[in-house]
């Protein structure tokens, strides 16, 4: 984690709760937070939006996410790395997007993603060739729409459905012609989270973590 009072959040009981009260089977665990010691980083799901079918991670580069430690984790997962570099405009002038996942969402049939936020051209065709060849729907999405976390989606499944969840501001922000699109695939939920995005910077994505560990 880049920032120091985010690493006091690690809950080791959490891998307890897993395995105790839901039948999780955990064999091992990987630690990398050494790397915080040479300000290296790698901030989980925010840093990498995980194609997890065709085994591709999209990260895009910051001061969160290194290069090194996507190359290091692809290895060990037998990921293909896809980086890039993605800006949006605040008050004139070029930033970085700091997390992949304000940008893009990756779900089994589509994906959402501004790539209006993706300034060299190659970059954003290599990107876009990536979709295609991994036969991904692009359903794009402006910079205004990613302001309001229309990028920071998760796609989940119960027993019957695949569901897109997201936060009410990011479906508000959704034209028509987008929800149809993403309803051609799967159903969507949203829930108001303007205090956490008003306060704690992040939306749905941020509150959720993804589990496919196998049961006991």
């Amino acid at each position: 984690m880049f920032a120091e009072n985010r690493r006091l959040e690690r809950r080791m009981d959490i891998f307890d709760d897993l395995e105790k009260k839901h039948g999780f089977n955990i064999n091992n665990i990987v630690d990398w937070t050494g790397s915080e010691d040479r300000n290296q980083f790698l901030e989980g799901t925010g840093s990498l939006v995980l194609d997890r079918t065709n085994k591709i991670a999209y990260a895009v580069l910051s001061e969160r996410t290194d290069e090194e430690i996507i190359d290091k984790f692809c290895k060990h997962f037998q990921y293909e790395a896809v980086m890039f570099t993605a800006n949006q405009s605040v008050q004139g002038k070029r930033l970085p997007i700091y997390h992949t996942n304000v940008m893009m969402c990756v779900a089994d049939g589509f994906v959402v993603v501004c790539l209006d936020s993706i300034d060299d051209i190659n970059e954003r065709q290599e990107l876009i060739e990536k979709f295609e060849e991994s036969e991904k729907e692009i359903i794009e999405i402006s910079e205004d729409q990613i302001n309001h976390f229309a990028g920071n989606m998760l796609q989940v499944k119960n027993d019957k459905e695949n569901i897109l969840v997201m936060s009410t501001a990011a479906y508000k922000s959704l034209e028509q012609d987008q929800i149809n699109q993403i309803e051609n695939y799967c159903s969507i939920i949203h829930s108001s989270l303007d205090t956490i995005e008003e306060i704690g910077g992040g939306s749905a994505r941020c509150m959720m973590a993804e589990v496919f560990l196998p049961k006991k």
